[in-house]
């Protein structure tokens, strides 16, 4: 018995290397590129493996991750790289299985009914482990156009059944699947062998995948019109229809694909009775299941095809289209039939196909191009990096290959194995072969020279598409040949010029093949001359193969007669060899051909310096050939332009340098590679200097406005991240990395500590429970700049602390009744639950945003606890809430969990997270079931609160972009990408708490966006949206209903939507008309349970939302006259209708009128329970509709009454709300003076609270401190975390008054009201004064703020959450960071989350729902103006910011922008950056919302040559030159070749160092001291001038004059050495000396014994 582990499925992934799966056993191991990944061991009940094979799904659009596919009998296991796992139930037994580029393709097991085997489809893709089995789809010629371009394609299942634009089912029973293949060079078309038993032919599919989303789900069709009767809403089926989550464990996870659609089938099969079954049969190989139908063989299959019939709406994911068929008939499908995708010369992919030992290959058109015979064959990178050739093994057992795919094999006579059977698998390059006696690996890799790659690639632009392939095989076989890659060079120009290769007698180069190089030969010279251009610039390449060149094309070019060309290579510096006619031809008996002009061979130097600026062309380039010489048939090979890709850039940049007429277009062609730091790197040293100015040069003249690939080429990312929406600075520090202090003297570093500190300090966590909070290192950040001098921050975490207990000094002895002895201990700690269990609250403030995010794990909810420890006690004595009170205290515990993750960070969590923080559902059946119950009801309120906090923590995408065209996109956040099937799973619970936090933190992260997915959830929640009698049904709670409601105004948030505002003024009417009785409510347990109060109110909120700030100006909503509609509810509320009965019983005099009125009053049923709905909800929306319009009209609607009979009878409360509004709409009138708030105060209630003043009596007193306390507010909320100065001191004086008469002892029944007033007036001052200096720590405001901690009995549950509120406010987000925005949107937010009335006990949502108070958190901006370090995220030192006139020091306050027009910032050791702020609206945006600026650390680029190194190539091109001038007779041809190259660039430095673009600024002196330009161009100039002289010296010797006259005239024989060239490019390389023709012309004027002297005297 063979023990050793049996290879299975191998896949060669470009991307991630080869992937192998091994069998042993029952035990699978996966290893990539030979290192072991993973191991699978199948159960030992089902051993069974069936299939195994490697496939890739996306995970992410268009990124396929490679995955492990195993299959069983009924089940199909999915094991991905990084451990994440699918299981997968098959719906039918496998018979063959084959991989797509993304995907797989199976084949069902034929059945034995014949029925189905003509009515259903045995081929179906799977696409994603998420989806399901897919049919798929015939396509013929006219539908595969739609295919190709990814429209919806419909499938029906026959074609008589096909409606317009609908492809058949591919449902054929007679196609066996055989194999697949697809080009591993890309995404490009995939095909499919089959076998055709009916015709006994091979054939040949092409299979097209329509793009679909990553991981999703089967398309679900368009849903009935008749079951949507109304806007709004959406069908419960697709929501109703859970999906899989993704899930990172490490375990194989359950998995059960989602169902498709099921109506059609329901339908058809509620008409039959029969014929189906709703579950699978136990026999899976019997039945083929679709969704929860499955159709069975028996008992009536054709129903169950009739069934199959109704399907409709299937949308096509893959399509199949027959391409070629099999001449021949077989009585069976051959074993070797195979099929793979290769690469043509040209790139184009060629299909190979094999069956009966012959190899076909065919064309894009499926026309066959070569028939040959083989024992096996695989596709393999041979001669190519990229790009497959085709390997092909003999019957003989020899190994041959065929490059592209389209030339006769050629055998490979390397050592490799005898008798080889097949081609196992292959791995880039190297290959498996199974032998007779093993499988050995070899490489069948042809090493080839760069040098001679582009040569040959070269001639792709010069010969025909028939003649290059045959250069190519020929080269091919040359290349195999060669020892030494070395030699390459010179035996492939030996072979271009003799034809064939003495020593291979395959290289050999056909007839018609020469014919077309002599024809051709101009052009051949040109592509040549090009790649000798482009090899010059590579610091790499060797001399001794730039001289092998050069030498060919002298021979070259006097072979074929190109006499002028010959003079113009010499003069270019190329010599050559001994003998100069090397060929063996004489001179007389060349073939000549059209004698060339010499400007067709191109010269880099005389491009750069003959021509003038303003007639200067670009340099050609080899795509230019055709035109230049009339070649039409020729097509350039894969990859050949790449031959001369460094000197294309390198001539543009030269090109955009001297013609100085765009600065951004000198890097652009560069940066528009790839990799353009590569080929900066492959340039010779003084080449890469250049680049290196250039772009150093560059980054003190970009602009914000240049191309983001230039900006990322030179370095100014600073530039793309203050311009750039999708930059992310969390990207750049490092996770955990503490910064350094910004303030001097500060250090962050820690001394070690002992063993015995360390134990202590276990056992004080031990023994004492605390809030563990570790900062971010940018919180640290901000808070170590302000508070480093003291302990506020310090003190604000104590007195926020919910865990840490209370120490007092009350004596548990201490009783005064004897009968209660703990009396005084629970009260104390009763007092100290009102402010405890407030607390959390205050921690989603403080705690905003600074937290480190660590994905892996849940994120902690640390719960608040009623702890105290008595005097003389040493324990804790806790305090044990019942259930209902702990539940929104433990929800604000969620929401503060959640706000304190960093905003940027929780942006790229993917929803699945959010799962991984769900609570674990109780054990029923053991025996604390109990306790179990009720830890996973807290549990399940604290993660309610979380629900909501990822919500507010989401960004939209309508924050950030321009225009309403991305109104529908999903923002980035948890809760933005949360699929249907999730939010289901959270609303089936019906958990109340949960559904509000779900609903209202969807609505949050998508507001203003109107998502119609979330707007049909919310809507679902509302009964007046609802069919009649459905609301019955869900049982909602007011709370709920009233989130869903809030919800719908945040998702419409300022959109004016005329059918939402006509829903919340219907909603209004509807509750401000007639009064709801709540008999029939929910039990008062649920804490989700509110009023109708609440709801109103949220109709008025979510009306004010829709249309905030939008008043009179509105077109669409004009006709609905919104202030005179929400005028008359106001008059009307039974709030108000009761307050004005009794005003007019008590002011009218007459007796029968009063007797009326009573008896009206005495009318209203008042015993049934009836909840009166008062008149805030719409008092709420006409504040905020007008909301900063200054509308007088409008304020006057609000308008208080003057007489003090009718002001003395209104609710005090309603006086505030009235004033609040009142004050919003009249928003640019607000002064922060204290003469403006007195002139806000009724006329009737003008006394100064603070006196003891006896004409203002109790009920007066009462309404002025509500009306100053509103008016303060109306001041806060405008100059919300402005800090300005005179706001914040005329709120504290009213602060301080307002604390006196609280703090008064009340003696009788009427100083207890105005007591109780005055602590809820202090309340919503507290936010006030908080609100105006939110984030700055302000130490005034939070002594005020510290003398309300106290946990007294006049201080209740609402007391604590408002002034502790503020002190969150104070330092939120733990100080300095962070502040409160003022806009007209933050302001409305503002007004909802600090309503004025706050709860009295912990259940309390009588008017205003708990979850509210958070949405604060939509308002929070950055508070400072902050300059980093864009490569670290560090903060600058000392960064000066110029705006305008103004000059400061980071950070800031965040300045106005309106009055700046540019933003200038300077730091040592950064590159000064400059903003233009007036011109780019984006940027200024940007820079309103993310209040950063980066700068760019000075830095020269990495790798790159620097000016030392440049003056030392000056240095030794100067020697060179010398030495060459001393022995120019006896010169190496290599190194005369490299000498004049240096040369020729460094006159073309010496023109280009005078471009404008490169000369420093005189005023800017850190421009010379970044780039040094000065001194590289003067260095240039003066080796220039020193190697013009020496060779100025050479031309004065006599033999030069005789050997220069001699070129001259033509009278250089043949005898002549050919080092006498030597001297010839020398001087043309240094001076402008004329050619031979312009010196002939010369001549004719000037005496030839003069010739010399004249031409250097010019």
């Amino acid at each position: 018995m063979d023990r050793r582990p049996r290879l299975v499925a191998v896949l060669d992934d470009t991307a991630t290397g080869c992937h192998r799966a091994q069998l042993h056993n029952t035990t699978i191991s996966w290893s990539v590129n030979g290192r072991f990944v993973r191991s699978f061991r199948m159960s030992e009940t089902k051993p069974t493996i069936e299939h195994v094979l490697f496939a890739r799904f996306a995970i992410e659009p268009n990124v396929p991750v490679v995955s492990l596919c195993i299959f069983g009998i009924d089940t199909l296991n999915i094991y991905y790289y990084s451990g994440e796992s699918f299981l997968v139930a098959l719906p039918f037994a496998v018979a063959r299985v084959c991989s797509l580029q993304q995907g797989l393709l199976v084949q069902r097991q034929a059945t034995e009914s014949l029925v189905f085997g003509s009515s259903l489809p045995s081929l179906f893709s799977l696409q994603s482990p998420r989806s399901e089995f897919t049919m798929l789809g015939l396509g013929h010629l006219p539908d595969m156009d739609r295919v190709t371009r990814n429209q919806h394609v419909m499938l029906s299942p026959t074609p008589s059944r096909a409606t317009s634009g609908a492809i058949p089912v591919f449902n054929d029973p007679n196609i066996e699947l055989l194999d697949t293949a697809s080009s591993r060079s890309g995404r490009s078309a995939q095909y499919v062998l089959c076998w055709d038993s009916s015709a006994r032919r091979h054939l040949v599919y092409q299979c097209i995948v329509i793009d679909q989303p990553a991981d999703s789900a089967d398309y679900t069709g368009d849903p009935d019109p008749s079951l949507s009767q109304f806007s709004g809403i959406s069908q419960l089926s697709s929501a109703s229809r859970p999906r899989m989550a993704r899930q990172t464990s490490l375990s194989v996870q359950r998995r059960t694909s989602a169902a498709p659609p099921i109506g059609p089938l329901a339908a058809a099969a509620s008409r039959r009775k029969s014929g189906f079954t709703s579950a699978v049969k136990n026999d899976r190989r019997s039945s083929i299941m679709f969704g929860r139908v499955s159709f069975n063989d028996s008992p009536a299959p054709s129903y169950a095809a009739d069934i199959f019939y109704e399907q409709r709406q299937m949308r096509a994911q893959v399509v199949l289209q027959l391409c070629w068929t099999e001449r021949r008939q077989r009585d069976e499908p051959c074993a070797d039939a195979r099929i793979c995708v290769v690469q043509s010369v040209v790139g184009s992919n060629v299909l190979c196909l094999m069956a009966g030992g012959t190899v076909v290959t065919l064309d894009a058109a499926f026309e066959e191009i070569m028939r040959c015979p083989a024992a096996s064959m695989a596709p393999v990178r041979a001669t190519r990096p990229d790009m497959d050739d085709l390997l092909l093994v003999s019957s003989a057992g020899n190994l041959q290959l065929a490059p592209g795919g389209t030339i006769k094999p050629l055998p490979l006579q390397r050592n490799y194995p005898p008798n080889i059977l097949r081609v196992v698998y292959t791995q880039s390059s190297k290959v498996a072969l199974e032998t007779s006696g093993h499988t050995a690996e070899v490489s069948v890799q042809v090493p080839i020279l760069p040098l001679a790659r582009s040569l040959v690639a070269s001639l792709s632009f010069v010969l025909s598409q028939t003649a290059y392939p045959l250069l190519w095989r020929a080269a091919i076989a040359l290349f195999m040949h060669c020892k030494a890659q070395g030699d390459q060079v010179g035996r492939l120009l030996s072979l271009l010029l003799h034809g064939s290769d003495k020593r291979v007698a395959s290289a050999a180069l056909p007839a018609r093949v020469k014919a077309e190089l002599r024809d051709r030969a101009s052009a051949v010279l040109f592509a040549f001359r090009m790649v000798y251009e482009d090899t010059a610039l590579q610091k790499s390449e060797t001399f001794e193969h730039l001289s092998a060149l050069g030498q060919f094309m002298l021979q070259f070019s006097l072979h074929t007669g190109q006499t002028r060309v010959h003079q113009a290579l010499v003069r270019a510096g190329m010599v050559p060899a001994a003998t100069v006619d090397a060929v063996g031809i004489s001179v007389k008996t060349r073939q000549r051909s059209a004698d060339s002009d010499a400007a067709v061979v191109p010269s880099l130097t005389k491009w750069a310096l003959s021509a003038a600026d303003s007639q200067m062309q670009s340099f050609p380039t080899l795509d230019q050939i055709g035109n230049l010489f009339g070649i039409t048939d020729a097509e350039p090979a894969a990859g050949a332009r790449d031959s001369t890709k460094l000197l294309n850039i390198t001539s543009n940049m030269l090109y955009q340098l001297m013609i100085e007429r765009d600065t951004a277009l000198v890097l652009r062609q560069l940066a528009n590679d790839k990799d353009p730091m590569r080929l900066i790197c492959q340039l010779s040293t003084d080449m890469q200097w250049l680049v290196h100015s250039v772009i150093e040069t560059m980054k003190l003249r970009c602009i914000s406005s240049w191309p983001l690939s230039v900006l990322a080429l030179i370095g100014r990312h600073d530039m793309i991240a203050n311009t750039n929406e999708n930059f992310d600075g969390n990207d750049l520090a490092t996770s955990g990395q503490v910064y350094e202090s910004a303030l001097d003297g500060v250090s962050t570093s820690t001394e070690p500590k002992s063993i015995t500190e360390l134990c202590e300090q276990v056992l004080e966590s031990s023994s004492t429970e605390t809030e563990t909070w570790e900062q971010s290192s940018k919180a640290q950040e901000f808070s170590t700049i302000a508070f480093s001098r003291d302990l506020r921050l310090e003190e604000v975490e104590r007195l926020l602390n919910m865990r840490a207990p209370t120490f007092t000094a009350i004596s548990l002895g201490e009783s005064s009744d004897p009968d209660d002895p703990n009396g005084p201990r629970l009260q104390f700690l009763t007092h100290l639950a009102q402010r405890v269990l407030a607390l959390p609250l205050s921690q989603a403030l403080l705690r905003y945003s600074s937290q480190q995010l660590k994905p892996q794990s849940s994120l902690p909810i640390i719960y608040p606890k009623v702890a105290a420890r008595f005097r003389g006690h040493k324990t804790d004595i806790t305090w044990t809430p019942g259930e209902a009170e702990m539940n929104w205290p433990l929800f604000h515990s969620g929401v503060a969990a959640a706000l304190s993750v960093e905003r940027d960070q929780l942006c790229s969590v993917h929803s699945s997270w959010v799962l991984l923080n769900w609570p674990s559902e109780p054990d029923d059946s053991s025996d604390s079931a109990g306790s179990a119950a009720r830890e996973f009801d807290a549990a399940m309120a604290s993660h309610a609160g979380f629900l909501l906090g990822m919500g507010l923590l989401s960004v939209d995408k309508s924050e950030s972009s321009e225009g309403s065209a991305s109104k529908q996109d999903a923002g980035r956040g948890p809760l933005c990408n949360m699929p249907p099937w999730q939010a289901f799973k959270y609303l089936s619970k019906r958990h109340g708490l949960t559904s509000i936090a779900l609903l209202l933190g969807c609505a949050c992260a998508h507001r203003g966006t109107m998502n119609s997915s979330v707007s049909k959830i919310l809507s679902l929640h509302i009964p007046n949206l609802l069919p009649p009698g459905s609301s019955e049904l869900m049982l909602l709670s007011y709370g709920t209903q009233a989130s869903a409601l809030l919800g719908l105004g945040l998702l419409y948030m300022q959109s004016q939507n005329r059918r939402m505002v006509e829903v919340m003024l219907h909603e209004l009417e509807i509750t401000q008309g007639e009064a709801r009785d709540s008999s029939n409510r929910l039990e008062n347990s649920d804490p989700a349970e509110s009023t109708a109060e609440c709801y109103s109110l949220s109709a008025g909120f979510a009306l004010g939302l829709v249309a905030i700030g939008c008043g009179q100006s509105t077109q669409s909503l004009a006709d609905l006259k919104l202030l005179d509609a929400l005028s008359a509810l106001v008059s009307e509320s039974y709030g108000t209708a009761s307050i004005s009965m009794r005003t007019r019983v008590s002011t009218n005099r007459d007796s029968s009128q009063q007797e009326a009125v009573l008896n009206d009053f005495a009318d209203m049923d008042i015993s049934a329970e009836r909840e009166m709905v008062s008149d805030l909800g719409p008092i709420a929306a006409i504040g905020l509709v007008f909301l900063g319009t200054n509308y007088n009209l409008a304020a006057q609607r609000l308008s208080l009454p003057r007489s003090i009979p009718h002001l003395r009878v209104l609710d005090p409360f309603v006086v505030m709300w009235k004033l609040l509004m009142q004050s919003l709409i009249m928003l640019e009138d607000i002064q922060p003076t204290l003469e403006w708030i007195e002139s806000r105060i009724p006329a009737a209630c003008t006394q100064d609270p603070a006196a003891d003043n006896e004409e203002l009596t109790s009920d007066l007193f009462r309404i002025r401190l509500h009306a100053v306390a509103a008016v303060c507010f109306a001041m806060a909320l405008k100059y919300a975390g402005s800090e300005n100065a005179a706001a914040h001191a005329a709120i504290l004086h009213h602060f301080d008054a307002l604390a006196t008469v609280a703090a008064k002892p009340s003696l009788s029944y009427e100083s207890s009201l105005t007591k109780a007033a005055a602590q809820s007036c202090l309340d919503i001052m507290c936010i006030s004064a908080s609100l105006v200096v939110a984030g700055s720590g302000d130490i005034s405001t939070m002594k005020r703020l510290r003398s309300l901690h106290s946990a007294t009995g006049s201080r209740l549950y609402g007391n604590h959450m408002a002034s502790h509120m503020a002190l969150g406010l104070l330092f939120i987000g733990g100080g300095a960071q962070f502040t409160i925005s003022n806009s007209t949107a933050s302001i409305a937010l503002l007004t909802i989350a600090f309503f004025p009335r706050f709860p009295q006990h912990y259940t309390d949502n009588n008017e205003h729902l708990q979850a509210w108070r958070h949405l604060w958190a939509l308002c929070v901006v950055p508070r400072c103006l902050v300059v980093r370090d864009v490569s670290t995220g560090k903060m600058c030192k000392d960064a000066v910011v110029v705006l305008g006139n103004k000059r400061a020091v980071s950070p800031l306050l965040f300045p106005l922008l309106e009055d700046t027009s540019a933003i200038q910032v300077d730091a040592p050791g950064y590159i000064p950056l400059k903003l233009d702020i007036a011109t780019n609206s984006h940027a200024r945006e940007l820079l309103s919302r993310r209040r950063v600026l980066y700068l760019q650390p000075m830095q020269k680029a990495q790798d790159l040559a620097d000016l030392s190194q440049y003056k030392e190539w000056l240095a030794a091109t100067l020697h060179s030159v010398e030495q060459l001038i001393q022995t120019w007779h006896s010169a190496d041809p290599a190194r005369t070749i490299s000498t004049i190259q240096s040369v020729q660039r460094l006159r073309i430095y010496v023109r280009v160092s005078r471009s404008s673009s490169l000369l420093p600024n005189a005023h800017d002196s850190s421009a010379l001291a970044l780039t040094n330009n000065g001194n590289w161009a003067e260095s240039t100039f003066l080796t220039w001038l020193a190697v013009r002289k020496h060779v100025l010296g050479l031309g004065q010797l006599d033999q030069c004059r005789r050997l220069l006259t001699r070129y001259w005239t033509g009278s250089i024989s043949e005898a002549d050495e050919p080092q006498s060239y030597t001297l010839i490019a020398l001087l043309y390389a240094t001076l402008d000396l004329p050619s031979p023709a312009d010196a002939m012309a010369i001549a004719k004027q000037v005496p030839v014994a003069q010739l010399v002297n004249y031409v250097f005297s010019c």
